[in-house]
């Protein structure tokens, strides 16, 4: 009897699966030495760059967690709420199951964290630390003395080799990795000098004809077909920056390189794993429906996995949901007056709303200039504009008490974070403007800043309309 017993209990615990296993933790444990009001940003490596997994607020003591969901092992990166996040200053090699604890230390006014010591970290930690740290301060050095850059690239990149040669851990996996990594980054640092660093493309190019050998390698077409820039944070970046070089080289000139349609660039992929990862990088923009079906559809196919396939779906539901001529949300709100204000009640006008909060600096930056455009229409009948808070209803008096101190001339309605329009039109960040047409439908749910010229053309064609 004790035989069978012994032998039901050995079948029963060899064959349960994965989902009657307990879950492995990993998690990452910090403490915020100085201020305790700044949250502490999480990013985790994929797909060639660094994507956001949120960020947790310090408690009184200045410690926070981070619970990941890590499968098997990989990088994370750290910033200061409101501080660089793009530089990945602080980062982290975890394994599936492990326990890391992390101090942060911080000045009064500091922009980013100025020390991160992290409490027993592992080989590949220091190791990848180490690189970061060069690589960061390579950046920082060209950046300022522009006349360095050839002389400081040459020494990064002979140390690139030696440091690859010395610093293997004994994870074989990771020294591949790692391997991947470098390369990629010595070819980013390489492209993204040609453009100052600058993101938007725009800003100032190394054209000089006595340096263009220096970037001749970027002429390399495997460049973009390589998988090894997945295992960057600069990968994706690197792909940005290498396609508008090509164009740079075509057009000999850097107009328009920004507005180019990103899906003109899949046909020079042969890669499919580097398809699939910028096409998701690059739906996440798409601002609209028609965009989207011209630019993502088409290449649909190439996301198989469930990720970006979610990526696909979320973006789809949302363009589709919103696309320009979509009847608009019927939202119902009120004034610091209490009056309730709603989206049909002001049927026959132009509609512009401008989604903010007291604590959103670019919020307020951008307040005065819509503030001066709604001026400049004031004499017209056929357009409003409403400042929509999503301070908390729980701050009534606080936000009436604001909007009187600021003296906003606009309609000011107060809704809750998570409702009504922010909810809706699944508003993940702020400033954020909308703009209906005079029956309530959408012209756009994600228009441009009113500091842009663009803002308020869009504003004159949609009252130029019939």
């Amino acid at each position: 009897m004790i035989k069978k017993l012994f032998a039901v209990i050995t079948y029963c615990a060899l064959n349960m699966t994965a989902a009657d296993a307990a879950p492995v933790k990993t998690i990452i444990s910090c403490t915020v030495h100085g201020p305790k009001v700044s949250a502490v940003n999480l990013y985790t490596l994929k797909d060639g760059r660094a994507m956001s997994l949120g960020f947790q607020r310090p408690d009184a003591n200045g410690n926070c967690t981070f619970n990941v969901d890590e499968k098997k092992e990989g990088v994370y990166f750290f910033a200061k709420a409101g501080g660089k996040g793009s530089d990945y200053k602080y980062v982290i090699y975890l394994k599936a199951g492990d326990h890391q604890k992390i101090d942060f230390y911080l000045e009064q006014t500091s922009v980013e964290y100025d020390r991160c010591v992290v409490n027993k970290p592992s080989s590949e930690t220091v190791v990848i630390q180490k690189w970061t740290t060069a690589l960061n301060d390579y950046v920082k050095t060209v950046f300022v003395k522009r006349d360095s850059t050839y002389i400081k690239y040459s020494e990064i990149e002979k140390k690139a080799g030696l440091f690859l040669t010395t610093n293997k851990t004994a994870n074989v996996f990771f020294n591949n990795w790692m391997k991947d990594k470098v390369n990629t980054d010595l070819k980013y640092l390489r492209a993204a000098n040609f453009f100052g660093f600058g993101k938007r493309l725009n800003s100032r190019y190394d054209s000089s004809s006595v340096v263009k050998n220096f970037y001749k390698p970027l002429l390399d077409k495997g460049i973009v077909s390589n998988p090894g820039l997945l295992k960057s944070e600069h990968g994706m970046d690197l792909l940005n920056y290498v396609f508008a070089y090509w164009e740079f080289n075509k057009r000999k000139s850097g107009e328009g390189l920004a507005m180019a349609p990103f899906s003109e660039n899949m046909q020079f992929m042969t890669n499919n794993e580097v398809k699939a990862a910028y096409l998701a990088y690059k739906i996440q923009p798409i601002k609209t429906y028609e965009d989207f079906v011209k630019q993502v559809q088409p290449y649909k196919a190439l996301l198989v996995t469930a990720e970006h396939k979610a990526v696909y779906q979320k973006k789809y539901e949302e363009l589709y949901l919103y696309a320009k001529g979509t009847p608009g949300y019927n939202f119902e709100l009120q004034d610091v007056n209490d009056k309730t204000y709603t989206l049909a009640g002001f049927k026959g006008k132009v509609v512009v709303i401008d989604m903010w909060a007291m604590w959103c600096a670019p919020c307020l930056a951008e307040k005065p200039v819509m503030e001066k455009i709604a001026h400049e229409l004031k004499d017209r009948d056929d357009i409003v504009f409403v400042g929509v808070s999503v301070d908390g209803l729980n701050r009534r008096d606080i936000w009436k008490g604001f909007v009187k101190k600021n003296g906003f001339t606009s309609i000011e309605l107060l809704s809750n974070a998570t409702e009504s329009i922010q909810k809706y039109y699944r508003i993940e960040g702020i400033p954020r403007f909308l703009i209906f047409d005079r029956e309530g439908k959408i012209v756009t749910v994600d228009a441009p800043m009113p500091s842009s010229g663009r803002f308020k053309k869009i504003v004159e064609d949609v009252l130029a309309a019939k």
